[in-house]
């Protein structure tokens, strides 16, 4: 077998250079001689998954932790592709078994981490990833994912001071320094930086759909009830589904539509809308820049829960006016800022979404230059055991 060392080494150097045809050959002819080797099982194991069938690579990667259980980086992979499978279980097993072999590892205590997080075991989680930092103080996707379980836990002064270690890290970073001013109520501006909204809900894209539905998300079926009072379901109108995100809106606007268009800052969320097949047209930007980009050129824009990221409503329901054609309608959400918990025409929140005052609201639309504005509070969704109230807002251009 003196030839096998270097067989692995050339499998491992094709695989390196993406050149995976190779790669697997390699693997196999290795695993033809020696069927339990644990090093070629946890590297084809690997490739296997980047080639899209995790359920074979969990095989094979179990495989290599039966063959050789000393292995924390094989048991590291283990647990990322039954992680993928959904097999959370299995997984925080694996993963507390790479920490038990390699207890110096930061890259095990995170992902441990994350995956105690989506287990919903949150104490054990933040312990996880608090010890990752402490290994690796510059640990970037630690700081990211410990600040975000301490928000969701209320813990908002020991997230903001995860804030700042981050920002220290990687100053300037557009998550760390919006989410800090919404965590302490200071220097909070008076929209969400794109790169932030660009990045939650890149980030968020995949696990959005079960999210919101456990959430008893209602924003979209409201939208379309309020526009159903104004126009009818006829298919004859040019509608803007401003901060489309994964499309919920669409279906049903659809019945009202000739045609219907989406516009959204996250690529990976307009993915997400394409694959509902709903849509005329679907684009990927700013959505104020889009609107201004667009003249007299729709009947309707509904905007779901998206102008909650824009403390000042002036510049959206400007743009938003700007797009309409005479007679258009704006129907559109924002949550509620009671106005016996504060004065303040609008609020940055501890959750990183603005709440506005309805009175604010009702004047920034007649600023914008709308017509015949009516508003209603309603329960737009469950968020911590508590409903979110808002209010729903339509509108006449």
């Amino acid at each position: 077998m003196a030839g096998e060392p270097t067989s692995l080494q050339t499998a491992i150097e094709a695989h390196k250079g993406g050149r995976l045809v190779e790669a697997e050959a390699a693997y196999r002819s290795i695993l033809r001689r020696q069927p339990n080797n644990p090093d070629a099982l946890n590297f084809l194991g690997m490739l296997t998954c980047q080639t899209g069938n995790p359920q074979a690579a969990a095989d094979l990667l179990q495989r290599s932790v039966e063959a050789d259980p000393s292995n924390p980086h094989a048991w590291l992979n283990l647990g990322n592709v039954l992680l993928l499978n959904g097999d959370k279980e299995r997984a925080r097993s694996s993963f507390e078994k790479a920490t038990q072999l390699a207890p110096d590892l930061p890259m095990a205590w995170f992902n441990l981490g994350v995956c105690l997080g989506r287990c919903r075991l949150p104490d054990g989680a933040a312990s996880a990833l608090h010890e990752a930092l402490k290994l690796e103080p510059g640990y970037v996707p630690a700081y990211i994912s410990l600040a975000t379980l301490l928000h969701y836990l209320g813990n908002y002064s020991e997230a903001a001071e995860v804030y700042r270690e981050w920002l220290a890290h990687d100053p300037g970073n557009p998550m760390a320094t919006h989410l800090l001013a919404a965590a302490t109520g200071e220097n909070a501006p008076e929209r969400a930086n794109d790169e932030y909204v660009r990045q939650l809900f890149d980030d968020f894209a995949t696990s959005f759909d079960e999210n919101l539905t456990a959430l008893k998300y209602r924003a979209p079926e409201l939208i379309a009830e309020r526009l159903g009072r104004e126009v009818a379901s006829d298919g004859s109108r040019d509608i803007l589904d401003a901060g489309c995100g994964t499309g919920w809106c669409g279906p049903l606007l659809r019945g009202f539509a000739r045609r219907l268009v989406g516009v959204d800052l996250s690529k990976v969320m307009v993915d997400q809308a394409r694959v509902r097949a709903v849509y005329d047209e679907l684009v990927v930007e700013e959505l104020t820049q889009f609107m201004r980009t667009r003249p007299n050129t729709f009947d309707v824009v509904a905007s779901a829960d998206t102008l909650v990221y824009f403390g000042s409503l002036d510049e959206p329901l400007e743009a938003a006016r700007h797009c309409l054609r005479k007679g258009g309608i704006l129907v559109f959400t924002v949550e509620r800022l009671d106005p016996r918990v504060s004065s303040a025409t609008y609020r940055l929140e501890t959750h990183g979404r603005y709440s506005h005052c309805e009175a604010y609201v009702r004047d920034a639309v007649s600023r914008a230059g709308f017509m015949t504005i009516t508003s209603e509070t309603q329960v737009l969704r469950r968020e911590r055991g508590q409903d979110v109230v808002g209010l729903l807002v339509a509108c006449r251009a």
